[in-house]
């Protein structure tokens, strides 16, 4: 008999202790006091255990029975928060609001604790003597908040910060004795790592008239993020690895929000509201910790892409928004076609590197938009969601590496292949290392789309019984209206690399109440 056999098990364990103690009082009818202190414990575990030896006669103490080391793998993190707030109104007209956090984690081994405060005032205008009394005015308050988060989340483990071991493949183990030995290496890691911290100023606005049947809000803030926690480079020989988790520089955000809900409808058999929804955003990098004054330094790369070894299409730098695109500007014939392995010499040194690059638009849109709807009648209900981004931006890699005619072989084997429209048009023969990184294949992919519909029916006393419910239809993913060349301009991230259509999903259900 031949063949392996092997064991795996899995623990993972969750623990959350929270304490805390309020206390309220109220004085002259007009003074209203609360106080609230807090202790939050938090203890996440988990341990792997896998083995892989042979299924045949060869006896365990054979130096080939294990086809790979006994491999045991433990981890855990502690997340410790001391908090508490303060809430004062007076005659429910002011408010004001103080929290603070003190949190702590053993990710970090330097600076464990990050200490995180804010404090919040509302002028509840309605409630004044110039207000109280109008019929159209139903609610208007005036906001302005100043608060501090923190951020130590990490995809890297439980212990970046900690100097600690691995064993190598099997591939690299080697003989000695009667056995094998499997070296371990020691792996990279930052010590001095410490909270990604984000400071927002904001002021508002709330507003109800006419009996509150049109309802909004409008906000303006201003967000620092600072000690921004990343995945970056290392310089060669400076650590354990060539890649670390680092603290790597400072975000700004400057952004604008509107709501609006309405009820133009409201009669016995009619119920008609409307919901829309506006976003501005705009995200600059401010700092980065690299030094990112040197001459040829073009920021921290990311967006990795399937075309050619290596090749990023994105970056982080200062003066730029995240995940910025960073590519060559492609050079268009008399008929608006790009012509391949022509790009601007930007430099004018009359050689194409890295140098000729530049950072062309980003990932995330300008503006985000939202409109529902819901109309009733009788027993009958219908509602729609619709969604739109304004100026994403979308690096299409299927069409990138799709665009060179010798990559779209017509006949392979017994197989005809299709070639893409685009590559017949750009009548590309192949894409090289510089092709796949043309601005051309940066598209912009604003949409609106239609996500989902519904129609429902309720009915009471079904079939002369007590029985109550309601049948309903929806649709989903319905309609999407965009002039992005790729399947679905809906990309997080900015790199489209999906060659397959979201499907539309339908769906009839029925609730019963007994």
């Amino acid at each position: 008999a031949s063949g392996y056999h092997t064991n795996y098990s899995q623990k993972k364990l969750d623990q959350t202790l929270e304490l805390y103690a309020d206390y309220t009082h109220t004085w002259a009818e007009k003074h209203n006091f609360e106080a609230m202190a807090g202790y939050s414990w938090q203890h996440f575990y988990s341990e792997s255990f896998n083995e892989t030896f042979k299924a045949d006669n060869t006896p365990s103490t054979d130096a080939s029975y294990y086809l790979s080391t006994p491999n045991t793998g433990k981890g855990e993190l502690f997340l410790v928060s001391f908090f508490g707030r303060l809430n004062y109104s007076f005659d429910n007209r002011f408010l004001l609001t103080a929290t603070f956090r003190a949190d702590g984690t053993s990710r970090f081994a330097n600076n464990k604790w990050g200490l995180f405060p804010s404090v919040a005032f509302a002028w509840n205008l309605k409630n004044e003597e110039f207000l109280k009394y109008s019929q159209s005015v139903s609610a208007l308050k005036l906001r302005l908040s100043y608060g501090q988060t923190g951020q130590q989340d990490l995809g890297s483990g439980y212990y970046p910060t900690l100097a600690t071991y691995v064993y190598n493949t099997n591939a690299t183990s080697y003989p000695f004795g009667a056995g094998y030995v499997q070296p371990i290496t020691a792996k990279g890691y930052n010590a001095d790592l410490k909270w990604e911290t984000t400071i927002t100023y904001n002021a508002g606005l709330d507003f109800g008239f006419f009996n509150d049947r049109l309802t909004g809000a409008f906000d303006v803030y201003k967000r620092y993020t600072k000690d921004l926690l990343n995945y970056t480079p290392v310089a060669a020989g400076a650590n354990l690895s060539n890649y670390l988790d680092a603290n790597i520089g400072d975000l700004e955000n400057t952004g604008v929000e509107f709501e609006l809900n309405a009820v133009p409808v409201q009669t016995r058999d009619w119920s008609w509201t409307l919901g829309f929804n506006a976003a501005w955003n705009k995200t600059v990098i401010t700092r980065l910790t690299t030094d990112d004054e040197r001459p040829n330094y073009y920021g921290v790369y990311t967006g990795g892409i399937s075309g050619g070894t290596g090749n990023t299409i994105q970056v982080h730098q200062t003066g730029q928004a995240p995940n910025s695109f960073f590519v060559y500007q492609q050079v268009y014939d008399k008929d608006g076609l790009p012509i391949q392995g022509l790009y601007v010499d930007r430099n004018a040194d009359g050689v194409l590197n890295e140098s000729d690059r530049y950072y062309y638009k980003k990932a995330d849109p300008d503006v985000t938009m939202g409109f529902t709807s819901k109309l009733i009648w009788k027993n009958w209900d219908f509602s729609f969601a619709m969604r739109a981004m304004l100026n994403n931006y979308v690096y299409n890699a299927v069409e990138a590496a799709n665009s060179g005619v010798s990559n779209s072989i017509f006949y392979s084997g017994s197989t005809y292949h299709n070639v893409l429209n685009a590559s017949i048009k750009k009548n590309w023969q192949s894409n090289g290392a510089a092709d796949v990184l043309s601005d051309y294949f940066i598209q912009n992919a604003s949409f609106l789309k239609l996500d989902h519909v519904t129609l429902g029916y309720s009915f009471n006393h079904f079939c002369g019984t007590n029985i109550s419910g309601r049948i309903y239809g929806t649709a989903q993913n319905i309609l999407t209206i965009t002039n992005y060349d790729g399947l679905d301009p809906e990309v997080a991230g900015g790199y489209d690399g999906n060659i397959y259509p979201r499907p539309v999903v339908g769906i009839v259900g029925l609730t019963l109440n007994f």
